[in-house]
């Protein structure tokens, strides 16, 4: 497989890596990553989800009446490439570009694609998405959320939990159960919730990063429109899947340069710091866990755009995006790991000449979840072996 780039491609990319020399948000990096506040760090990101829409690079692979300009996949690798190459605030509304936009142009009205998908590139709507409950994460088949047909609407109760934004969302895409009586995948429903309704409330999770990015959303008789459903009722299972299999593919596009910074930093830091007679980067040990996190995100690049490619030819991704999916989360463990152990001290602080360093107390933390969400571990390692390897269960 060729993995080079075109010439055009290569152009757009010098041109992005211009603008981006010349937009990012003043004194971003080192010791500023955005505000401190909650509500405000989540309006300075929006704004900057806001200013790349202008710029003409948000969703630059949707069609143009949807607000993109119909360029390929890859561009918008390229896209996700330079903000993580220099390590941008990271995307605001991914549920919406990467999540809510996909599953509706798969599987949404041309009534709905009109008036849900411009309204995201331009970051005016802000999605997040309603799948994981407190007892359904892994096993989104056992939810229990449910949505009865009540005349000109649709009734929603039940639980959702770890859902990003929540508070910020103008909408939701639900996952819920619209045939009660029965247990399994195929009465499921996909539907476009919006968050003001009545009956919807949503409280903050704080995690051990002291942040609260995610959220548990309550419904007590939330009552929506009847056009409210994403393809077809009873299909929400085959249009979740797909939607999931692409996220998995797309939504790490952005990380996967991110990580390449962060393990170049520490690999920088190694270099200098002194460790006995040397520096770190002299270590056997440490030479080992730097090979083989940069042989991980070699292949986690190589394999995104094997799995690219496939989108680009209008294929679908099954199985494969979870071996995608199981390789950055370790990868990042280790990134944040190894951060800790060259940076020592430096890495927690939060202030002072270093505290450029503290952002790596973040990744270590916030690396922790990332084997658990949005499909364990374990669960991916079982859907590699017996969906790509076809090992018994």
């Amino acid at each position: 497989m060729d993995f080079a780039f075109t010439p055009e491609q290569t152009a757009f990319r010098m041109e992005l890596r211009a603008w981006l020399r010349d937009n990012l948000p003043a004194g971003w990096g080192g010791t500023f990553q955005g505000p401190e506040d909650p509500h405000e760090n989540a309006e300075f990101r929006r704004a900057w989800d806001r200013k790349i829409y202008e710029a003409g690079y948000n969703a630059v692979h949707w069609p143009k009446e949807y607000g993109g300009r119909e360029l390929s996949i890859f561009h918008t690798l390229i896209v996700s490439e330079e903000l993580g190459r220099v390590a941008a605030p990271e995307p605001f509304n991914t549920a919406g570009t990467e999540t809510a936009g996909p599953l509706l142009m798969g599987a949404g009205t041309d009534a709905q694609k009109a008036r849900f998908l411009p309204r995201i590139a331009a970051v005016e709507d802000i999605w997040c998405q309603g799948f994981t409950e407190p007892e359904a994460g892994s096993d989104l088949s056992s939810l229990k959320t449910r949505a009865v047909r009540d005349g000109d609407a649709w009734v929603i109760e039940g639980r959702k939990i770890w859902t990003s934004h929540a508070r910020e969302a103008d909408w939701c895409v639900l996952l819920a159960r619209t045939d009660p009586d029965a247990r399994t995948s195929g009465a499921l429903t996909v539907f476009a919730v919006p968050m003001h309704t009545p009956g919807i409330e949503v409280r903050p999770l704080r995690q051990i990063t002291g942040r609260a990015d995610f959220n548990e959303i309550l419904f007590d008789n939330a009552r929506i429109p009847a056009d409210s459903p994403i393809g077809a009722v009873n299909d929400g299972w085959r249009v979740a899947n797909q939607s999931v299999a692409r996220e998995r593919t797309l939504i790490r596009l952005y990380r996967q340069a991110r990580f390449q910074n962060e393990f170049e930093h520490v690999f920088r830091a190694a270099m200098t710091r002194r460790r006995g007679a040397g520096v770190v980067a002299d270590d056997a040990d440490f030479q080992q866990q730097a090979a083989e996190i940069f042989a991980m995100l070699r292949i986690f690049r190589i394999q995104n755009l094997r799995l690219l490619s496939r989108l680009e030819a209008g294929e679908t991704v099954g199985a494969e995006a979870s071996f995608l999916r199981l390789l950055w989360t370790e990868a990042r463990q280790k990134i944040g790991q190894l951060g800790l152990d060259v940076l020592g001290e430096d890495a927690v602080l939060n202030d002072g000449e270093t505290c450029g360093e503290g952002r790596f107390q973040d990744v270590y933390f916030s690396s922790r979840a990332d084997t658990i969400v949005a499909g364990t571990a374990q669960i991916q390692r079982n859907i590699v072996a017996e969906r790509i390897l076809g090992l018994p269960r």
